[in-house]
């Protein structure tokens, strides 16, 4: 009896083993259906299909219909057929926040929907994301706004003269990236932002070699906004998506109106790289 009971013993060790859970063990994997949307396409007319943020990846069921991205556009996508009365075929798109978009494709020789653009309610007036092109006002504001409204994750901060700086929160929305910065005022004489500089620059010096560094501008920049004595402000500012090399810091400058309370963050070149998708 004791040779049976250890016997069974051991095959549950190895059956718990062999299959990397336990009773206790409540994690589960969940799948969600994803329906696709059904799309007419023809033979003589383009069906554009516009995303809220960047295409990333394409996927044709049937060399039956074509599909590109728009020249020039980030988040249009072009559909046509290749041959008349194809058999149903789909589509995949994957978007640069993560999202994937699934199509079912008929053909038909005049469409009735031949424009379709996707949207999160309050967003239905953004407009195409052109290659290389700034955004308009409308959209850094938007934007700017969800931003100082969204949750600190990162709280990277440096003090001086009882003036906190901090590095809450980095953003991204279509391949714009959004800072925003925190302003503690600890004393009791206002402080009045007179500039904020986004630097790069070496983190080392090598002997005979000088320091490079290079001054980075924002396309777009909240209020800066004087911080009474015992407050707390924020700015958001817009940049151009990019990261930095190993060897480099990314520098946060910020100076004093008729003050010298000048306050340098240092941000390391795998802190950009915790930006999140704004929405998320």
């Amino acid at each position: 009896m004791k040779r049976l009971c250890v016997t069974v013993i051991m095959w549950g060790i190895l059956f718990t083993t062999a299959f990397g859970q336990t009773a206790d063990d409540d994690t589960e994997l969940r799948a969600k259906k994803i329906d696709p949307y059904f799309l007419s396409v023809s033979l003589n007319q383009t069906s554009n299909l516009i995303f809220p943020y960047a295409i990333r990846s394409v996927d044709r069921g049937s060399g039956a219909v074509m599909a590109q991205k728009a020249k020039g556009a980030e988040n249009v996508l072009q559909v046509k057929a290749a041959v008349a009365d194809f058999l149903q075929t789909n589509l995949s798109v994957i978007t640069e926040d993560g999202r994937l978009y699934s199509f079912l494709l008929r053909y038909s020789l005049e469409p009735s929907v031949l424009n379709l653009r996707f949207y999160k309610a309050g967003e239905e007036s953004r407009n195409v994301l052109i290659k290389g092109v700034e955004h308009d006002k409308e959209f850094y504001e938007l934007a700017c706004s969800e931003v100082k409204e969204g949750k600190g994750f990162l709280w990277k901060h440096i003090s001086e003269q009882m003036i906190i700086l901090s590095l809450q929160s980095i953003y991204m929305r279509g391949n714009t990236m959004f800072f925003k910065l925190g302003i503690r005022n600890n004393s009791s004489i206002a402080y009045s932002p007179d500039y904020i500089k986004f630097i790069v620059k070496d983190r080392k010096k090598a002997k005979k070699t000088a320091i490079q560094e290079k001054v980075l501008s924002p396309v777009f920049s909240t209020v800066q906004e004087n911080v009474s004595g015992d407050s707390s402000e924020s700015i958001v500012l817009a940049f151009p998506s990019f990261t930095i090399p190993k060897n480099q810091n990314l520098i946060i400058q910020v100076g004093e109106r008729n003050g010298g309370r000048m306050l340098l963050l240092k941000i390391k070149h795998k802190v950009l790289l915790k930006a999140r998708y704004l929405g998320d």
